[in-house]
């Protein structure tokens, strides 16, 4: 036989063998293929295939666990400006009027589209490039008003000289993750209690990109100004792992251990210490606040200054999250899978994490306040701080509608904030007052 064939025959074995190898191996990747075509071609309801995959994928991912995802489309794209925290838009605050029902400003951001081309609170946004809003819903309404930096958008306005049309030019807008208890008008914040100027207050939304350099730069702000520091947690779902370690960071002395993640089969895959990097000397007496939706990188902060005995925590229990998700981008960039890989572990050695299978102590999950400084509350008050506080964001950039000696109401009263101060009082053995 001639030595070509001789050759042909070999490479052809080596091709059949290493194709029957990948065969095998995805032998469930055909079935799933065979299953796909039979569900377009013969279901009822005809629905597109990249749907179909989307569902599938989220179906194989929920018998993982319930952080586990597939994110794609508007979803992955929300997600990724969240964490980024920046996206494409005109810069102002929206929402649905609750009497009139129309889409309506709130406030426009300073220094963005909306803020130069003069929008104001309490006028209507009827229609967004030509399509009414009269039954879009917020969320619909900010979609279409996001979009690619430098492009453009038309809204009708209707104001008190009636309906104009405004064109605006997008531009990336900032989203600060830090806020403290007052706006200002120039779009910055005030981290000092209104009516306790000699206590800090820092409020973390999420552990993004940029939450690491905002909150060192709220610190250094009142540094050597206050007599002690309210961190406030609640609401917070958490985000980056390596934000919520450097921000523990900035409380400890150095080498205390931050938190510890292991992997499959209980095996420790990484532990993070303190390095005291950032030398502010800010020593002062600490308070967290957490509720029921603080969860995973809030959980971190709260959980490794609550153990090394750096701050009191106050409030509620936390949501109870305690594992890792990596974010792992697929389909050229355009979706990610979102997959639990490791679970957190705080200095005491205890996950706090909902899982009966991470959390050994029988149902009782999440982080704790410290004994004597919980605060009990139900739905409904949850929701009213919530509320509360979103409105104090927007005082500094609006005029108020009515006179506030006038308002028939009695102030709202945040009490974990409260009892916050109330702490602050014992340590010092004084009441603190303005």
């Amino acid at each position: 036989m001639p030595l070509r064939n001789v050759v042909v025959i070999i490479l052809t074995t080596i091709f059949s063998i290493a194709c029957y190898g990948v065969a095998s191996k995805n032998r469930f990747a055909n079935l799933f293929a065979e299953a796909l075509d039979v569900v377009e071609t013969k279901s009822l309801r005809e629905i597109p295939r990249e749907k179909l995959f989307d569902s599938a994928l989220n179906g194989m991912l929920k018998d993982h666990d319930q952080h586990s995802q597939y994110i794609s489309g508007s979803r992955y794209k929300a997600f990724d400006e969240d964490i980024r925290q920046e996206f494409g838009g005109v810069g102002m605050y929206v929402d649905v009027d609750r009497e009139t029902k129309v889409l309506t400003i709130t406030a426009a951001m300073p220094d963005t589209p909306a803020y130069r081309a003069g929008l104001q609170p309490g006028e209507k946004i009827v229609k967004i490039e030509g399509k009414s809003t009269a039954e879009m819903s917020r969320g619909k309404a900010v979609e279409f008003m996001r979009g690619v930096a430098g492009s453009t958008v038309n809204l009708t306005i209707e104001g008190k000289e009636g309906e104009r049309d405004v064109d605006l030019v997008r531009e990336v807008i900032p989203v600060a993750s830090v806020h403290g208890d007052l706006r200002l008008q120039d779009g910055g914040w005030n981290f000092t209690l209104k009516e306790n100027p000699r206590i800090g207050y820092i409020r973390l939304l999420q552990f993004g990109d940029r939450s690491v350099e905002e909150f060192a730069a709220a610190l250094k702000e009142v540094d050597g100004k206050v007599d002690g520091l309210v961190v406030d947690l609640r609401n917070n779902a958490g985000g980056l792992l390596s934000a919520a370690v450097e921000i523990s960071d900035m409380f400890l002395d150095q080498d205390q251990m931050i938190v510890q993640t292991r992997g499959r089969g209980d095996v420790v895959t990484s532990e993070y210490f303190s390095t005291s990097r950032v030398g502010f000397g800010l020593k002062l007496p600490l308070v967290v606040l957490i509720n029921r939706e603080s969860a995973s990188a809030s959980e971190i902060v709260a959980a490794c200054l609550r153990d090394h005995g750096r701050a009191v925590l106050v409030g509620e229990s936390s949501w109870g999250k305690g594992t890792v998700q990596n974010v792992i981008p697929i389909k050229r960039g355009q979706s990610a899978l979102k997959l639990t890989t490791s679970s957190y572990w705080p200095p005491s050695g205890e996950n706090f994490d909902r899982d009966p299978h991470l959390n050994k102590t029988k149902g009782k999950y999440g982080v704790h306040p410290d004994e004597g400084w919980t605060v009990e509350l139900d739905d409904d008050e949850v929701l009213l701080n919530y509320q509360k506080r979103h409105e104090r964001d927007l005082e500094g950039l609006i005029q108020p509608l009515v006179d506030p000696s006038d308002a028939a109401d009695e102030p709202h009263v945040d009490r974990p904030l409260q009892k916050a101060i109330e702490y602050f009082e014992g340590v010092f053995g004084r009441r603190i007052a303005a």
